[in-house]
């Protein structure tokens, strides 16, 4: 079957997310490096990829050689918006223009604030807040005179709130898929998952803001919430946080439960089999190496670190990893 004159809107729809990863601030080696895989492994890919690069070109919003550079070196943080914002309205239906926008690296590259894989980032804010970004991770920061905003897209965030006198009076407020969540003075950690909101308070309380019901967190308490329930608070792990340190603690934590939050920090696939998920693993491993700490548990656990490619990582049974 021969293949038509344009490519595929979805085949459109991965270029343009790769033009936005390659945009980002925090893009990496990797990120060039794959992007520059996926453009060779489809001329339908490479097509679809100078498309995107003429039409930018003729936005006048990168230079001339860009077309034929892995690197997408655009002036602005907001050109390089505006030009994938009008990308996402070209590029055909609704359907695609949604698949689009969700995809985290498309979020990222139109959000105020965010970081790669691995990355963590701190932003102070023009009240004296204090943010820190956890890896995978996607902010918007509106500050419109009535309240403090901040929308968190995916990811995990650290707030330490700012009083600064001429914002007194207007509410610090985080907003999730699944809520809302108001600082009451406070120090606290939101994270964004796939189906649920978790908030850890380290310091004073937080007001949670779900559907009709509202109710006060405290220090030293955590709560998970989705769209339908709002579950009880419980006593939070004081390692919670730990990740600000780069650091995962781990006591008596499942092998799959350990391989999941590792997975958070390096590009990839991550995963264990089966025969050992439910064994413990405890101690204290680097985030920033993530590489290290599946040898650390290696060493504490009868299991192999089995690596088919730097991307596809197992963990087996120390005698299948022979």
């Amino acid at each position: 079957m021969s293949s038509s004159s344009h490519p595929q809107p979805e085949i459109i729809d991965t270029a343009a997310t790769w033009m936005a990863r390659l945009w980002a601030d925090d893009v990496s080696p990797e990120d060039k490096q794959a992007c520059e895989h996926w453009r060779q492994q489809n001329p339908e890919h490479e097509k679809a990829w100078q498309i995107l690069a003429s039409m930018a070109e003729r936005f006048d919003r990168l230079p001339e050689h860009a077309a034929n550079s892995t690197l997408l070196n655009a002036t602005s943080t907001s050109s390089r918006r505006q030009f994938l914002q009008w990308v996402g309205i070209f590029i055909g239906s609704a359907s695609v223009g949604y698949g689009l926008q969700k995809t985290q690296l498309w979020q990222q590259a139109m959000s105020d604030y965010s970081t790669g894989i691995g990355e963590t980032r701190a932003v102070q804010l023009a009240d004296g807040s204090h943010l820190r970004l956890n890896t995978d991770t996607a902010i918007d920061v509106v500050f419109n005179g009535k309240q403090r905003l901040i929308h968190l897209k995916h990811g995990e965030v650290f707030i330490t709130t700012g009083h600064a006198a001429e914002f007194a009076g207007q509410p610090f407020i985080v907003v999730t898929a699944e809520g809302k969540i108001e600082a009451l003075g406070t120090q606290f950690n939101v994270r964004q998952n796939a189906d649920s909101t978790e908030v850890t308070v380290v310091q004073d309380s937080v007001l949670i803001h779900h559907a009709q019901q509202k109710l006060t967190l405290k220090a030293g308490e955590r709560i998970r919430f989705n769209q339908l329930e709002l579950a009880e608070a419980v006593k939070a792990d004081p390692a919670f946080t730990s990740w600000t340190q780069h650091k995962l603690v781990a006591e008596q934590m499942p092998v799959s439960e350990f391989i999941h939050e590792l997975s958070r920090y390096r590009s990839g696939t991550l995963r264990c089999d089966a025969t050992v998920a439910d064994l413990k693993v405890s101690g204290v491993f680097p985030l920033n190496d993530t590489d290290k700490a599946l040898q650390q548990m290696a060493q504490a656990l009868p299991v192999s670190i089995q690596s088919r490619t730097r991307y596809w990582v197992t963990v087996v049974p120390r005698d299948r990893g022979l």
